[in-house]
């Protein structure tokens, strides 16, 4: 009899860590779905709207699974084939051709399904100060599936006794009297004291340990712009360098946010966009005093500022110098912006927190050849190490304190 309780409650123990590993892959699914949406889709589509494409959240409720999969490694092969869903999508949306990801897993598209199924709470859109973004993963979910499983737990103990004293011919009592003699007796029991106040000290520095980690990230924050502007359209469609309008990154500390003046080399004549209209471009004339009817400027016109909402923001004990990273080091905007080219609205794609800097100075390798910002350090580079040798920017000196925190 002692053997079938144990075997039980072993029984037990092992649902719970199944429960609890299930639980923790789940969030680590929409994690790494969310990060590819926004790498892969995010330019075309939202969870809550429609952008380019349809809103996606909830949209394995709508469509079946390995129809999705076959959508978005191939929809031009789905068409082909003469799938009716497929067509009548396409020409819903007037024959605008969705691209193809034959490079994405199952399960990097079951990870992006996850997430447009979890769908987050709206974000409070801030028009004065970077706030930090939302978290999802805050754990929440797993310590409630943790309370409740334990309570069934307690639940099962009970039903087990009970049956033992049944066999025994012993009274059954109710689940009130055993929790209460359950209860009783792990308090004065000072193994099991010891056991919850680990439990419950290990929960409390881990949730801690989160909280204090999400101090000062603001990755993924993506606040309303006073103006409509995409950069999918500009930097993606028409393929306008990123250096022309953020010209400052080249030369200085710096990356400037462009003057509506540079605005007006072009708007001066584009007076109407494809998918905004004369809407977003009056705003530009409104701020510099342009009158686009005459086609000049407005005289003793008072000029307005166009107040943009900064997103990217270091802390001031950080120094960072954009000129040495894209002129010096050769760095594409993307290495640290992530895919501009792909949004229609401008979010923070990197965490830019000091882990993320330090493990990109230890893998990046210094461009050597055919980069003449540091002829002679890298003449004496090629001595030390050898002309053929991985350099990476941790060999010099891209690890010291003083490099960032002077």
């Amino acid at each position: 009899m002692k053997k079938r309780f144990t075997d039980r409650i072993s029984h037990i123990f092992l649902s719970l860590i199944l429960v609890l590993t299930a639980t923790f892959t789940t969030a680590q699914d929409v994690k790494n779905g969310k990060a590819l949406f926004n790498a892969n889709c995010a330019a075309c589509h939202k969870l809550d709207k429609k952008l380019i494409g349809p809103a996606l959240a909830g949209i394995t409720e709508k469509r079946d699974a390995e129809w999705l999969h076959k959508w978005i490694k191939d929809n031009a092969a789905l068409r082909a084939s003469g799938d009716a869903d497929a067509i009548a999508i396409f020409e819903e949306y007037n024959g605008s051709v969705m691209s193809a990801f034959p490079n994405l897993s199952d399960q990097d598209i079951d990870d992006i399904l996850a997430y447009t199924a979890d769908v987050p709470e709206e974000k409070v859109v801030s028009t004065d100060a970077p706030a930090p973004a939302e978290v999802e993963d805050d754990n929440t979910m797993f310590l409630v599936a943790l309370g409740v499983i334990l309570f069934l737990l307690i639940i099962l103990m009970v039903r087990v006794k009970n049956t033992l004293k049944q066999v025994q011919g012993q009274p059954e009592t109710t689940l009130m009297e055993d929790a209460n003699v359950i209860t009783r007796t792990a308090l004065k029991n000072p193994r099991i004291m010891t056991l919850i106040t680990i439990v419950i000290a290990v929960i409390f520095l881990q949730q801690l340990f989160v909280a204090l980690n999400k101090v000062g990230v603001t990755q993924d924050y993506q606040p309303e712009q006073p103006i409509a502007f995409s950069h999918k359209l500009h930097a993606g469609d028409n393929q306008i360098d990123c250096n022309y309008c953020h010209y400052g990154a080249r030369k200085s500390m710096e990356s400037n946010i462009p003057s509506a003046n540079v605005c007006m080399n072009c708007h001066m004549n584009i007076q109407e966009g494809p998918n905004t209209g004369t809407e977003e471009i009056s705003k530009i004339y409104a701020a510099v005093g342009f009158d686009p009817e005459s086609g000049s400027y407005i005289e003793d016109y008072e000029q307005k500022p166009i107040k943009w909402v900064r997103i990217h923001d270091l802390p001031d004990l950080s120094y960072f110098n954009h000129s040495q990273h894209v002129t010096a080091g050769g760095l594409d905007c993307q290495t640290c912006h992530g895919p501009i080219e792909e949004m229609e609205e401008v979010y923070q794609y990197s965490p830019l927190t000091m882990g993320w800097c330090v493990n990109c100075h230890r893998e990046t390798k210094v461009k050597v050849e055919s980069n003449d910002y540091y002829t002679e350090m890298h003449e004496k580079l090629k001595e030390k190490y050898g002309k053929d040798a991985n350099i990476t920017v941790e060999m010099i000196g891209g690890l010291e304190c003083g490099k960032c925190h002077y």
